[in-house]
């Protein structure tokens, strides 16, 4: 039970959000009435890591160092997402303050491809 992307598998994150990204146009008609036509709509999946090992950070930036279409999905009892391709995103990475051990947090934005 497990979140896959690629190659690996990643780590459980300490969030997980799914959102859509919709490209539509709106009219307003005189009689006061709306229309809206839906042109396309595809999801975005955000993962947020805390604390990750260097070796844990390194193998998801491998996955974005390909720098290409990656396929994610999801396995979770509650969450199931069949194979989705997707682009790989990381937003800045931070370094906390932990002691002698070295870690980092990480967040991973993967948009899917129409």
């Amino acid at each position: 039970m497990s979140f896959i992307l690629g190659a690996q598998v990643l780590p459980q994150p300490k969030s997980f959000t799914r959102g859509f990204i919709e490209t539509s146009s709106e009219n307003l008609l005189m009689e006061g009435k709306t229309t809206k036509k839906v042109e396309n709509r595809k999801e975005r999946f955000t993962l947020v890591f805390q604390e990750l090992t260097p070796a844990q950070a390194d193998a998801i930036l491998s996955e974005y160092n390909l720098e290409a279409v990656r396929s994610f999905q999801s396995t979770e009892a509650e969450l199931t997402i069949a194979a989705t391709d997707v682009l790989v995103d990381i937003l800045p990475r931070i370094y906390p303050l932990s002691g002698k051990a070295y870690r980092e947090n990480l967040t991973l934005v993967l948009t899917e491809l129409e």
